[in-house]
């Protein structure tokens, strides 16, 4: 008797499908899309909160995602989750192109998860 991809994924444990796909998230975008789009358990998945608080925004365009509502939607769906590195980028992006007062308060929660850019750029502010 030949298991089914579906009944094997959907056999194991949520817990360590989650932890699967957080690490999958933090190592590449690309891959975490393509996990998504693998099944629907999976994809179920990797819409938990803490997949987005552990993905990784190194592939992300800097330039695009001020303008494509896609970009935007993930991103916020990211900083929601208190991803360090997505809350890091928007604070920046807010207090130096558009001198918004609650920028410096993302800035901070980012030095209080021991983000080190943001470390850095709180220390010159």
């Amino acid at each position: 008797m030949i298991r089914s991809k579906k009944n094997y994924i959907q056999s194991l444990p949520t817990e360590l499908l989650i932890d699967i796909v957080e690490r999958i998230s933090s190592y590449s975008l690309k891959d975490l899309v393509n996990v998504k789009l693998s099944s629907r358990v999976l994809n179920q998945v990797a819409n938990e909160p803490s997949i987005y608080q552990k993905v990784t925004l190194v592939d992300f365009p800097y330039r695009r995602w001020s303008v494509v509502k896609e970009a935007i939607s993930f991103l916020e769906m990211c900083r929601a989750s208190r991803n360090l590195k997505a809350l890091y980028r928007k604070s920046v992006f807010d207090f130096f192109n558009r001198n918004d007062p609650t920028a410096l308060g993302m800035i901070n929660q980012a030095v209080d998860g021991d983000h080190i850019g943001a470390f850095y750029v709180f220390a010159i502010i």
